[in-house]
């Protein structure tokens, strides 16, 4: 989701991964869904591990949940890259009926582009 959240921003010419610290087999259903409200079909995408990455190394690394701060610190301080922490609370953990649930994936999705926002606004004020 933030990957492709990160391309509706900034292009597709933009150099970002999204990657788990567990990843997945496959993307959530819900991502999938919420994301296609936006036009962004994430059904063939395949997650990877913050290890899997490989080269180039990012610039920055944005951890989203508290439970991967600790392996992205890492993996910043190994690669030199800026640290950052968003913690958005994780949509997969929210029960209840379909429409709670994508509720809670929406919220993710429009809590992960106003980081963007942020984060693009505080480099121009830099």
């Amino acid at each position: 989701m933030a990957e492709a959240l990160w391309h509706l921003r900034f292009g597709e010419q933009a150099n970002v991964r999204s990657c788990g610290v567990i990843p997945a087999a496959y993307v959530d259903p819900f991502t999938v869904a919420v994301m296609m409200e936006k036009g962004i079909d994430l059904s063939e995408v395949s997650p990877i591990a913050l290890r899997g990455i490989g080269e180039p190394f990012a610039d920055v690394i944005i951890s989203l949940s508290t439970a991967a701060d600790q392996m992205a610190l890492e993996y910043s301080s190994e690669t030199g890259a800026e640290f950052l922490t968003w913690p958005i609370p994780d949509p997969s953990e929210t029960g209840g009926h379909r429409d709670q649930r994508i509720s809670a994936y929406r919220d993710t999705r429009e809590a992960i582009s106003s980081q963007i926002v942020k984060w693009e606004n505080s480099r121009k004020s830099a």
